[in-house]
């Protein structure tokens, strides 16, 4: 049977065939294009990758500058501090030297106390002959013992609480002794901090002033402690002519 095409069929066909054909050459074109929408994407979102790790690299490494720098400035921090404390214990070495602070440690206490007994028995045995000061505690008794107790290492004296410094001034304003410009009457007692035996092994000397007062019937007294307390210098430290030398 022979099949009978319309006469709008034929255009028809050819209308299709060239459309078709058309239609695939665009989507071969496109599809060896670079152009293709998804590719674009592709191609934006590597740049922002590539972007955002050039940010990072910079920021990791002004992070890795700030961290050395803040290094360095915790070891100049650390050397600061070292120093500091060193001129701090230096300071504090240099108060405890002077005197001008309170300060423990083992000693002994020595008291001594005029000679009233003493005094009463020679004036009632021989007036004519009694002389009052021979009885009574003076300024180089005291000034005596204390060089004795630097002697034997003494790192602290106090006089009736009075700290001992290279400044003092020990002696007699009338009947009383006059120490650090304060006067002081007897009792006296004399704190010193160091070692016990040592410093009481001086004091037991036959020749020292200690030792000559309690043979002579002064009212003397020496004990040992583990532990005494001696407060600081409440003076002042004046210098009118000396001067730091120049270098």
């Amino acid at each position: 049977m022979k099949l009978k095409l319309n006469k709008w069929q034929l255009p028809l066909t050819l209308v299709f065939f060239i459309s078709g054909i058309l239609l695939v050459s665009v989507l071969r074109s496109l599809a060896a294009s670079d152009q293709t929408p998804w590719r674009q994407k592709n191609a934006n979102l590597v740049a922002m990758i590539q972007t955002q790790e050039k940010v990072i690299a910079r920021l990791e490494e002004d992070i890795e500058q700030k961290r050395a720098s803040l290094d360095s400035y915790q070891r100049v921090l650390s050397r600061g501090k070292e120093e500091l404390q060193n001129l701090q214990n230096i300071l504090q070495e240099l108060k405890i030297w002077s005197g001008l602070v309170e300060v423990e440690g083992p000693g002994i206490v020595i008291s001594l106390d005029d000679n009233r007994k003493g005094a009463e028995v020679a004036q009632a045995k021989n007036p004519g002959q009694f002389q009052a000061g021979d009885f009574l505690i003076h300024d180089k008794h005291i000034l005596y013992i204390v060089n004795e107790l630097r002697v034997g290492g003494a790192e602290a004296i106090a006089v009736n609480d009075q700290r001992i410094v290279t400044s003092s001034d020990i002696r007699c304003v009338g009947p009383m002794i006059l120490v650090n410009t304060t006067r002081l009457a007897p009792p006296y007692i004399i704190k010193a901090i160091g070692d016990p035996d040592r410093l009481a092994r001086v004091l037991g000397m036959l020749e020292s002033e200690y030792n000559i007062l309690k043979m002579a019937g002064f009212p003397v007294n020496l004990e040992k402690h583990s532990k005494i307390v001696i407060p600081p210098y409440k003076g002042s430290y004046q210098f009118t002519f000396a001067q730091p030398k120049e270098e």
